[in-house]
């Protein structure tokens, strides 16, 4: 068997290493020039369900590299209001030396490329598919074809193979904006000892929250050491700015709003927030989707945001994506794709209902109805 893979994110590049250790012939294609051209996020949380998934796709190199790379464990999630009142607190019990319970999104991705480079190609945009004699022939935009027994769209929320196989599947947009920032943790930096054991909230009242989430590398890579992760998520009103001018702005200006919205918060948030990298700064659309996408099994299938995109809210979105490189890595190999399909839409709205209760919660949006 023959599988082509669009889309070298964290689920497309898991799914490489489970197929080529189960001896399952695969290619792997990425629009982007290289892992580093798109900003996605910082940190990630990883759960238990995505480490049981790490450990059951990787190589003992590449798994021992994405424990070495990632964050020393935390043990704190909080809430705070804008004058670092604490709110509410839930403790995690400590971790073991190898757990990887939080990774750098940037570190993560060049640990799971380690001993792909035979089959992974970068800068290969997917357009279309076609299935002709009992394969897919896969199109791309430099005119290029390429033929598999099956392809795997692992091309994230604007997936383009999911909008030719389900082309009438919604994805909702949350009205909710992010904009993500780095503070590096210099000497002398003053940082309230909670933000650096976990994810702490900051609500805003009417305005913006944001949060703040360490990033304490084991082994930080060559380029930068220790940050701290810094979002600002509201509403297009609450940020003071429609999307025409928002998504347009440089990461300076970006930040600029971040700054202007936290200037009547705890001297110590706008310390912090004065202290950020502010060349670091990117925006976000948060989308959903309500239902997952559903299909008739064919030589054509999905994963990850793809397939079931979902919102931050419950931190299960990257640990989803791996549990499906898991699970249809079993199913490639054991030829049981149409379990795979159906375990995985019953696996995936439990992770989407639940991201959007809490949804619900932290940002008062319902958007089931």
């Amino acid at each position: 068997m023959q599988v082509a893979i669009i889309g070298a994110g964290i689920g497309g590049l898991a799914l490489a290493h489970g197929l080529r250790q189960a001896g399952v012939g695969v290619r792997l294609f990425e629009r982007d020039p290289s892992a580093r051209f798109r900003k996605q996020g910082y940190r990630i949380h990883i759960s238990p369900v995505g480490e049981s998934a790490l450990a059951a796709v990787l190589p003992a190199e590449v798994r021992r590299r994405v424990i070495e790379t990632a964050t020393h464990p935390g043990d704190l999630v909080a809430g705070f209001d804008s004058s670092l009142t604490k709110t509410f607190e839930q403790l995690y019990p400590g971790a073991g030396p190898a757990t990887v319970s939080a990774i750098d999104r940037y570190a993560f991705r060049r640990a799971l490329i380690t001993g792909l480079d035979d089959v992974l190609v970068f800068g290969k945009q997917f357009t279309s598919y076609a299935e002709k004699a009992g394969r897919v022939e896969i199109h791309f935009d430099d005119g290029s074809t390429e033929t598999a027994d099956v392809l795997v769209g692992a091309d994230g929320v604007r997936s383009r193979v999911r909008a030719q196989l389900v082309p009438d599947f919604e994805v909702i947009d949350s009205g909710i904006r992010c904009l993500y920032g780095k503070i590096p943790l210099t000497p002398g930096l003053q940082v309230p000892p909670d933000f650096l054991r976990g994810f702490c909230f900051i609500a805003g009242g009417d305005g913006p929250g944001a949060a703040f989430a360490p990033v304490l590398f084991r082994t930080p890579p060559e380029e930068y050491g220790d940050y701290l992760m810094a979002v600002m998520t509201g509403t297009q009103d609450q940020l003071g700015h429609p999307d025409e001018e928002l998504l347009a702005m440089s990461a300076e200006d970006l930040w600029k709003v971040v700054a202007h919205n936290v200037t009547d918060w705890h001297p110590t948030i706008t310390d912090l927030i004065n202290a950020a990298d502010p060349t670091a700064a990117f925006p976000i659309t948060l989308r959903t989707c309500i239902q997952v996408a559903s299909w008739e099994t064919g030589r054509v299938t999905l994963l990850g945001d793809a397939v079931h995109p979902m919102l931050p809210s419950a931190g299960a979105g990257a640990n989803t994506a791996l549990w499906d490189a898991a699970r249809l890595t079993e199913a490639l190999a054991g030829d049981s794709l149409p379990q795979y399909e159906t375990e995985m839409r019953t696996h995936a709205l439990a992770a989407v209902n639940e991201s959007l209760h809490n949804a619900q919660r932290l940002f008062g949006l319902d958007l089931t109805t």
